[in-house]
């Protein structure tokens, strides 16, 4: 199924419903399989070129290495090459393909190549979920050409002139600029500084990062079905955004954490690329199945989120649970305090007999220290036993009276709160 509209062209003079013909950059026939191929080596350059900068930086930090000048400009230099290799490799791919296709499959390829670079240099180390979702990201991906847009010939001015499409392009134009402004200020700081200081630098990278690819890739595609001047038009916006995309990549290999900023760049890739596709490129009207080109996306996304170090509801109980624990020990030891240093021996640190003793009586103060001490020991005995009985009566489904001298349901539960 993948290569059923390998005949599809983009013609010099293509044709369309209305019997008008639209000249054109270049004529070729569309083949998913060559634009598959050619994104994925794009996308494994493009790790090489953020490599290129990642590895000195983390042999500078991490083992005290120096190096010479003239060695940081050679893989300065290394970084500026790949990336112009991978732009137009990435670019020549999605002439050949529809963007909701050949996007995935750059992704996918970037994520197992950062995965591997980075953990066969020793920069990062991936852990089994990470890797676990990487694979799974990749093999959905995968699935793509089966069930997603097959390609079709299209008249570029007319779907770029839609009133959905110019708001759609509006939007990721307003945000590129937005970010595209702060990542100029921040490559200047850090050549005067050597860092970033902002604490929002990663999310808006992360904005620059993935908008900026979107809009490319538009531009990228609509080259060779225009000319004149929305040719040079589209041109000059692909120009201005692969320069964005330079300088945002010179400030993630330095500034952000790789092992968290790739996923989320990869999914937000795939999700507005996925929806520039059905707005500007109208892919639902060549989507092979929705019910499973839906799904897929759903895989893609919950292999990112396996990826991420973020887990809501875990982090939510674990900050409840320590904020518990936390309040029991601050409770326990002004028990301690207040019932005299030999209640915090006898207890031994635990926190529930200390609770469930704080209901001791107090004895008279005119008694002999010894007697009274004696007597203590005698009643916080008894009271540590009837804690575990109680405790053991809960777990075989029955509770019985508590005496008055083991702190109730009732009261624990507002020491608690």
């Amino acid at each position: 199924n993948i290569y059923n509209n390998r005949s599809k062209t983009y013609s010099h003079f293509s044709e369309f419903s209305d019997d008008k013909k639209f000249p054109t950059m270049v004529a070729f026939h569309q083949n998913l399989f060559l634009a598959c191929v050619l994104s994925a080596i794009g996308s494994c350059i493009s790790v090489l070129a953020i490599v290129a900068l990642a590895y000195p930086e983390f042999r500078k930090s991490k083992h005290n290495v120096k190096y010479q000048p003239t060695t940081e400009k050679m893989f300065f230099l290394l970084n500026i090459i790949c990336q112009i290799v991978s732009g137009l490799t990435s670019t020549v791919a999605s002439w050949f393909g529809p963007v909701s296709i050949v996007v995935p499959i750059n992704v996918a390829a970037q994520l197992l190549s950062n995965m591997f670079f980075f953990g066969i240099l020793g920069i990062e180390k991936f852990p089994k979920g990470t890797r676990i979702g990487t694979y799974f990201v990749a093999t959905a991906s995968l699935l793509l050409p089966y069930v997603g847009p097959t390609v079709q010939d299209q008249n570029v001015i007319e779907l770029i002139t839609q009133p959905s499409a110019l708001i759609w392009t509006s939007l990721l134009l307003a945000a590129t600029v937005l970010s595209g402004y702060f990542c100029l200020v921040w490559v200047n700081e850090k050549q005067k500084t050597g860092v970033v200081k902002n604490k929002y630098k990663a999310p808006i990278l992360l904005i620059a990062r993935v908008c900026a690819s979107v809009l490319s890739t538009t531009a990228s595609k609509a080259l060779p079905g225009v000319s004149g001047i929305a040719f040079f038009l589209s041109f000059i916006l692909f120009l201005a955004l692969a320069i964005l995309i330079f300088f945002v990549a010179i400030l993630q290999a330095t500034e952000v954490d790789q092992g968290s900023f790739v996923p989320f760049s990869s999914c937000g890739n795939i999700v507005l690329n996925a929806i520039t596709g059905l707005i500007i490129w109208q892919d639902y009207l060549v989507i092979q199945s929705s019910v499973c080109y839906s799904i897929v996306m759903i895989q893609i996304l919950m292999g990112v989120y396996l990826i991420s170090s973020i887990d809501v509801l875990s982090s939510s109980a674990d900050q409840s649970y320590a904020l518990s624990q936390s309040v029991k020990i601050l409770v326990a030891k002004d028990i301690a305090d207040q019932r005299g240093k030999y209640l915090a021996s006898f207890a031994g640190g635990s926190i529930p007999i200390m609770l469930a003793n704080s209901n001791i009586e107090e004895e008279d103060e005119e008694e002999d220290d010894e007697d009274n001490r004696s007597h203590s020991r005698s009643v916080m005995f008894d009271n540590k036993m009837l804690f575990y009985s109680q405790k053991n009566a809960r777990l075989n489904g029955s509770v019985s009276n508590q005496p008055s001298s083991v702190i109730n349901g009732s009261e624990y539960g507002s020491i608690v709160s």
